[in-house]
């Protein structure tokens, strides 16, 4: 019996596999070609030859680009077209691509002749995702009668096959970037051919050779070498190529041709032999160690440092040895041996390849680097710079140089010197090491620092020891003249004026305060330094700082326990205290909270180098007003320095802070940052003993009065002169008067008695110490006190208790000076 369908199969569509029988099965009849029995003979004749191919094809026919394909095509498309794609038309299958396969195909169909395409980018969507798919494809036409009745495609999928060679291609590119970068040159000799050979720029440039030279001789490489090395290293050569030797290592001085200087050259190399042993050809690389072997010289001197250089060009021996033996895994081991830190990225950032050099320095392993950008490694302080300045090199910047810190894997961070530059395709830099080097220059900034802030603090001391002595002369003047006034009062003379003496009596006070506040500033003024527990302090201060600051601003106290004791001034701590705190409430003028906090703590030279190492005891005054800019801040301890309008501050108050630790042998600091509020620290030094109650010296009873014994004043202050002879007229002594030095020195060597000699220090012509001495010349039994407002003149006052002279310190209470010249005068 007949098989009648086989008899109705065309044969042109005979066999063909799972495509074959899908366009025998194909329903024709109703397409715009009709059934295959009508199909012109061209098409029969290339469906097939598509059909019983075992290589990539299909087949657009008609103006309708109806569409067909062989088996071995159907495995390069997804399931997305397969088998739809069957009798389809081409621009409804390939709508994606139509922009690129579109004029081609015109080209065929209008008569333009065939097309050839290799490693052609041509993107596709297979098994739902779109894939970058290279293919190498020729599109011919069919011919139909007189005109071109469709187009058979012949192609192939190269897609592994290109990224395997644009893989290759980028690697060789960082290798050839990473030999310029470390300055190594290649060279190839010919050793069948005589000395014919092939170099890398590299080497032409550790040569000293252009660019352009043409390939040298044997004789040429020679002449080359330094006259003192030329005989021993060129039979060196030659016994390692003559020999069995397969490496060759040399070192040898030459003469560099471009401009005459003499650089060593380290030389490792490989020689292939047959396999007979006859030499084939050598590969090697020079690399310049002029460097090296200089610093080799010069550390011979000491044996330790010349046996860890040996070491070190042992290792990069070694690492050359291995290095050179071909020429791509020459350059890796460039790569793998860089004490240097060699990075590729990407055009994005994005790091594709590291050095081992990574892990050796910071610990991470080359997994965790790659395929990230520097964000995560980044100091959070340095803005991301390193990720900004490899964006702008990746961005064509040229070259790059810049310093950041990146994170060790054991949390530490590490500074890293960076250069680096770009291509077409790709980043490359280099980061050196430079944490020991920025800490060594960090030290060297600290201790310059703490040096200019001690002599711009000694120099203002002497300034405002100048300062003071003035002015506690006119104090002297106003206490005396008031002190009087009450006198006067105190007898009946006059009345109603009581009121207006204490009023004088405190500004005077106050002035007299400030003075000594002052000469505490420039450490010309001395302390009474005693054990002091802090927090019993500011716990004392509690009530006054709340009146001080106001309603306005919470006052917090944050005591430690077990607080040291501390050696210090308690009068001047409290007056530092207070004065914090009215600075602040001057900072937060529509309220906010001050915060005392107190707390033990020890420092070594590193982490405080203005302080002697040990223990201190540390209060911290905070505000949360707007803070101070960073030049402000720099300059807050200066004194007559202020912010404040004319008339509102002297400038003075954290500058008498300053010099009150200083003083006390601590440190003042500041902290302060703009909207947020400042901080200040004294730092105190602990006292290894209790601290017991704060006794208040006791005022000196008033003198008895006098019986007629003489006192010779010698003031050159003619109202400080006037008061004080006047107070003691009126307690019944016998008073001479002088207003220099020369004046008092003449009383004093004539026939008069005296019994006291009451002189201030600073005096015109000849001053009050010098006076005592020659008073002493002639009078061995004259009391001396001597009237000072600056207290600690190293000149004047040196050796007064030794030599039997008082000293009183201005401005004096009347009483407290009548009390010392009679207790003189009685002794």
């Amino acid at each position: 019996m007949l098989d009648l369908k086989r008899l109705m199969t065309p044969d042109f569509l005979a066999r063909g596999g799972e495509m074959g029988a899908l366009m025998r099965a194909h329903d024709w009849t109703h397409s715009a070609l009709g059934p295959p029995t009508t199909w012109p003979q061209s098409l029969r004749t290339a469906l097939r030859i598509l059909l019983n191919s075992n290589h990539p094809m299909f087949i657009w026919w008609g103006p309708d680009l109806i569409q067909f394909y062989n088996d071995a095509y159907r495995q390069t498309m997804g399931p997305e077209r397969h088998p739809a794609a069957l009798g389809q038309r081409g621009r409804e299958c390939w709508a994606e691509i139509w922009d690129i396969i579109g004029p081609q195909i015109e080209q065929v169909m209008s008569g333009g002749g065939s097309t050839w395409h290799e490693n052609h980018l041509v993107p596709v969507t297979r098994y739902g995702r779109r894939e970058e798919v290279y293919w190498t494809y020729g599109f011919s036409p069919i011919d139909q009668d007189d005109s071109v009745g469709g187009v058979l495609v012949v192609c192939r999928d190269v897609t592994r096959d290109v990224s395997a060679s644009m893989a290759l291609r980028e690697r060789e590119a960082e290798l050839a970037r990473v030999q310029q970068i470390g300055r190594i040159g290649g060279l190839e000799v010919d050793l069948r051919s005589g000395f014919r050979n092939r170099r890398s720029p590299e080497y032409l440039l550790v040569h000293g050779l252009p660019p352009d030279a043409a390939t040298e001789t044997h004789e040429d490489w020679v002449r080359r070498i330094h006259p003192e090395d030329r005989e021993a290293t060129e039979r060196q050569f030659v016994e390692a190529v003559n020999g069995d030797a397969r490496n060759y290592v040399a070192r040898y001085r030459i003469i560099r041709p471009s401009d005459g200087e003499t650089r060593w050259i380290s030389v490792r190399a490989v020689i292939e032999r047959d396999d007979n042993g006859v030499p084939i050809r050598l590969v090697g690389a020079h690399i310049d160690v002029t460097e090296q072997v200089e610093a080799e010289q010069k550390a011979q001197a000491s044996e330790e440092a010349a046996r860890r250089l040996a070491a070190q060009l042992a290792q990069l021996n070694t690492t050359l040895a291995q290095r050179v033996e071909e020429k791509t895994r020459e350059r890796d081991r460039i790569w793998n041996v860089s004490q240097d830190l060699l990075l590729v990225a990407d055009r994005s950032g994005v790091w594709r390849t590291v050095n081992p050099a990574w892990t050796n320095t910071l610990g991470w392993t080359e997994a965790e680097l790659l395929n990230n950008t520097s964000e995560w490694i980044e100091h959070p302080a340095d803005g991301g710079i390193t990720r900004a300045q490899l964006a702008e090199l990746c961005a064509g910047a040229g070259t790059v140089r810049f310093e950041s810190r990146i994170r060790a894997r054991d949390g530490s961070y590490r500074w890293l010197s960076w250069t680096g530059v770009s291509d077409a395709d790709a980043c490359y830099a280099v980061a050196r090491d430079i944490t020991a080097d920025k800490a060594a220059v960090e030290r060297l900034k600290v201790t310059e620092e703490a040096l200019r802030q001690s002599q711009k603090m000694e120099a203002v001391g002497q300034l405002t020891g100048g300062i003071a002595h003035d002015f506690n002369n006119l104090l002297t003047g106003i206490v005396g003249s008031l002190d009087l006034m009450r006198t006067r009062l105190d007898q009946g003379r006059t009345e109603n004026v009581a009121r207006y003496i204490d009023a004088a009596m405190i500004s005077a006070n106050r002035a007299a305060a400030l003075t000594h506040r002052l000469l505490a500033f420039a450490r010309r003024q001395p302390l009474v330094p005693k054990p002091v527990d802090a927090n019993q302090l500011v716990a004392s201060l509690e009530d006054l700082l709340r009146r001080t600051i106001g309603e306005a601003i919470e006052l917090e106290i944050a005591a430690a326990p077990d607080l040291w004791p501390t050696l210090c001034d308690p009068n001047q701590l409290e007056s530092a205290l207070l004065n914090l705190a009215i600075n602040a409430r001057d900072a937060m003028p529509d309220g906010g909270r001050l915060t005392i906090t107190t707390r033990n703590a020890t420092f070594d030279v590193a982490e405080m180098p203005a302080l002697l190492p040990g223990d201190y005891v540390c209060l911290t005054v905070s505000d949360t007003g707007g803070g101070m800019t960073d030049e402000v801040a720099a300059r807050a301890f200066e004194p007559f320095f202020t912010t404040k309008p004319l008339g509102r501050g002297t400038g003075l108050g954290l500058s008498m802070i300053y010099g009150f630790a200083q003083q006390s042998h601590g440190h003042a600091s500041i902290a302060s940052t703009r909207s947020e509020g400042t901080s200040v620290t004294l730092y105190l030094p602990r006292e290894h003993g209790d601290a017991g109650e704060r006794q208040d010296t006791p005022k000196r009873p008033r003198a008895r009065a006098a019986r007629g014994e003489t006192v010779l004043v010698v003031e050159d202050e003619v109202v400080v002169r006037a008061v004080i002879v006047e107070m003691l007229r009126d307690q019944g002594y016998r008073v001479l008067e002088a207003a220099d030095g020369p004046s008092g020195l003449a009383i004093l060597q004539g026939d008069e008695t005296i019994d006291l000699l009451l002189s201030d220090i600073g005096l015109p012509g000849l001053n009050g110490r010098q006076l005592a001495d020659y008073a002493r010349l002639d009078r061995p039994d004259i009391g001396v006190l001597l009237m000072t407002g600056y207290a600690e003149s190293a000149a004047m006052t040196d050796g007064i208790l030794e030599a039997g002279i008082e000293l009183i310190t201005k401005p004096f209470d009347h009483g407290d000076l009548l009390a010392r010249v009679r207790e003189i005068v009685t002794n």
